[in-house]
């Protein structure tokens, strides 16, 4: 009997089993793991922690060594990752194994091969000793598992009604993921060659000069700057363009937030020498914009799913 099961604009039924909501909420709450992780991973980077422990995948040696504060910091981020990477692969089988699991297959799999990637990187960081390109890989891996776990969580919680999204507005939310990922690299390039204070001062940088050089940590620092006022124009757009789209519209508002926000913090970050707490905050605000963008854009992009209805 279908009485209950719940149905789209047009009428049409959806079979109960296209939906898993235990698992959805179990992805829901490795997302919200993986982004303490991925904070944790920055503060790992403030407190220069990255080869407190010197060998990978033991610790001096150990699997529990004697710790100090940057040990602590570097061991319990391993701890973390093996955790997060134990329960995705229950969660994984099970969702495999479960009818609701068709839809959700190809992000699973997309997750599991992040994944992969990233416990790679993570042994290659340090055995690279902190090599700009692992660490910038590793972070922008970590942030597209992340996502990959969001898009589970949202497959498994059912078929939804999907607005309609003109070709501009797609393009224009396309365009802004665009620049965010741009942002992203650069943001991991400008932390991994230690450049985040190549510009001492705001708005402007070494002696009042807005954009000094293109070459160097200075001109990687600016390049990180212009590419975030461009992201920052974009978001707003995106929330203009979508203010009369349901679903959409509230997710594009909360992606300019905090994309304001982060552009605050961006600035205090600067102007008071990079402390640690302000570098936690930068990078919990941008895992929590790209998370954002992925959900808007996954919603405008999606599509009634044909075998869901019966």
């Amino acid at each position: 009997m279908l009485e209950d099961a719940p149905t789209m604009r047009d009428g049409a039924t959806l079979s109960p089993s296209a939906a898993s909501p235990a698992l959805a909420r179990g992805f829901g709450l490795l997302v919200v793991a993986t982004t303490g992780l991925i904070v944790l991973g920055a503060l790992v980077r403030a407190h220069e922690a990255g080869l407190a422990c010197p060998d990978w995948p033991l610790c001096f040696g150990e699997a529990v060594p004697e710790f100090d504060l940057q040990i602590a910091f570097e061991w319990s981020h391993r701890a973390i990752a093996g955790g997060i990477s134990l329960v995705f692969l229950g969660l994984a089988i099970a969702t495999l194994r479960h009818p609701a699991g068709a839809r959700a297959r190809p992000y699973v799999l997309a997750a599991g091969a992040l994944l992969v990637l990233q416990v790679l990187l993570g042994a290659l960081t340090v055995w690279q000793l902190l090599a700009a390109w692992t660490v910038t890989s590793h972070l922008v891996v970590g942030n597209s598992f992340n996502i990959s776990l969001l898009l589970v969580a949202r497959t498994l919680s059912g078929p939804r009604e999907v607005p309609s999204v003109t070709t501009p507005v797609r393009a224009l939310l396309v365009a802004t993921a665009v620049l965010l990922a741009s942002q992203i690299v650069l943001g991991g390039l400008v932390s991994s060659t230690f450049a985040g204070m190549a510009c001492p001062e705001w708005p402007t940088c070494n002696g009042g000069q807005w954009f000094p050089t293109w070459s160097g940590s200075v001109g990687l620092h600016s390049l990180h700057r212009l590419n975030g006022y461009a992201l920052w124009v974009a978001l707003a757009a995106t929330a203009v363009g979508t203010r009369g789209i349901p679903r959409i519209r509230l997710l594009a508002g909360a992606g300019f937030l905090l994309g304001t926000l982060q552009v605050l913090v961006g600035i205090s970050n600067v102007l008071l020498g990079i402390p640690v707490e302000v570098t936690g905050l930068h990078s919990l605000l941008a895992a929590l914009l790209i998370l954002t963008m992925a959900a808007t854009l996954h919603t405008a992009l999606e599509r009634n799913s044909r075998d869901a209805r019966v």
